[in-house]
């Protein structure tokens, strides 16, 4: 137990970036990989299901019996009939039963690899929205800075006699607005590295990272055609599905043969007990299915198993292209919004903030102006993070989606 323990906590420092380093949400998908408990779980279904496979063709255990006959008359055989008997399904049953247990494996690996992309997905989401706190932090610290200097400007004014007091409590409310949205952005992200250490399996302590970097998102989109055509071949979930129906199929096909006779022999020695000689003996026998329901209400249920199975593979199908059309349309919205943002609102916002600084320095421009001027840029930079998370968030469900495969 104590070399487990170090085990797990040389896993964990391993898991953390070196001094200096940035936080990089690979690293973060690795050590997810490697230390989630949920992961091990699914990893060990898939072990029990394996180890279900190896056997599913194996004979049934033999039968050893003794049949005793005695007769008074010492001219008449007695004796015991010692015979092991093994019994032999026939018409492919164990075929059958084989490639049933390997679909379900199949269906235990789609399964496993589902549970890890799922993974994969939450920890992309939430290391999305720790980057998008950090950065949203940074501007309302670029907003207290300015706020504070305006605040230095409008009392410098109002000293001269040429300032009015209320510019300077605007100011001042607007510096206080601004630290109070990034203690309130720290919580959002202490609560998004929370999630991160739970996901990660990690110490509950491990500090916030001081630096991190974020994802490049991608320059182009994606044609919804070409996303569902990867899911097909790629998604888990429709795997794991589609090994499902396989492995009712051969359930359905197994029930069917129900009615197909096995025989079973057996052989062993004869022991008499009138002090003969031992002999030999020999039997075989076929079982006589005969319909007393249970034959018939076994197929049924394969039958139905088989119907089920085949509407969850279309539900799934039909839940992976209205996933895949919604995250990829809001995918494609948040790139458009952001060229938007960055190619004409923001620009122009920018500029008209620094003339309404600099008129108001000079004793030209009202203050009034330029807190309007504050107001629009700080919301349109937030806007503008707000969109990145956004494509962030639409960009792992299309991971998960298409099998990490967009």
């Amino acid at each position: 137990m104590p070399y487990r323990i170090l085990a797990v906590w040389i896993a964990l420092l391993a898991a953390l970036p070196a001094a200096g380093e940035d936080m990089t949400v690979d690293t973060l998908l690795s050590a997810g990989r490697r230390l989630s408990p949920s992961l091990r779980a699914t990893a060990l279904e898939t072990a029990a299901a394996a180890a279900k496979a190896e056997g599913a063709d194996a004979l049934d255990d033999p039968t050893l019996s003794d049949n005793y006959q005695f007769y008074r008359d010492p001219g008449t055989f007695s004796g015991h009939a010692v015979m092991l008997s093994q019994a032999f399904p026939l018409w492919g049953k164990r075929d059958l039963r084989r490639q049933a247990a390997l679909s379900e494996l199949d269906a235990a690996r789609g399964r496993e690899q589902a549970a890890s992309d799922d993974l994969d997905e939450r920890i992309r989401v939430a290391f999305a929205r720790l980057v998008w706190a950090g950065e949203a932090i940074a501007v309302n610290r670029e907003v207290a800075d300015l706020s504070r200097g305006m605040k230095e400007a409008a009392k410098a004014r109002y000293g001269a006699g040429r300032g009015d007091q209320p510019a300077v409590l605007e100011a001042i409310a607007e510096e206080t607005v601004a630290r109070e949205e990034i203690i309130r952005l720290e919580g959002e992200r202490a609560a998004a590295w929370s999630m991160l250490l739970a996901l990660t399996a990690q110490p509950a302590r491990t500090p916030v990272p001081v630096s991190v970097a974020a994802r490049t998102l991608p320059a182009d989109g994606y044609d919804i055609d070409a996303l569902l055509d990867s899911a097909r071949v790629h998604n888990p979930t429709l795997l794991s599905s589609g090994a499902e129906v396989s492995a009712a199929r051969r359930r359905s096909e197994l029930a069917g043969k129900a009615w197909y006779p096995d025989v079973t022999v057996g052989a062993g020695p004869l022991i008499q007990t009138n002090d003969r000689s031992p002999g030999f003996t020999a039997a075989i026998g076929i079982n006589i299915p005969v319909s007393w329901g249970r034959e018939e209400s076994e197929q049924k249920a394969a039958e139905a198993k088989l119907g089920a199975a085949r509407e969850r593979l279309e539900e799934v199908l039909y839940d992976i292209q209205s996933a895949l059309g919604e995250a990829n349309a809001r995918l494609h919205a948040s790139r458009n919004a952001a060229r938007l943002i960055d190619d004409e609102a923001q620009p122009e916002m920018t500029a008209m903030l620094r003339s309404a600084t600099v008129a108001y320095g000079q004793g030209n421009g009202a203050f009034s102006t330029v807190i309007d001027a504050l107001h629009h840029l700080h919301d349109l930079r937030i806007k503008r993070l707000q969109l990145d998370l956004d494509q962030r968030i639409a960009l792992a469900a299309i991971e998960r989606l298409t099998g990490g495969a967009p």
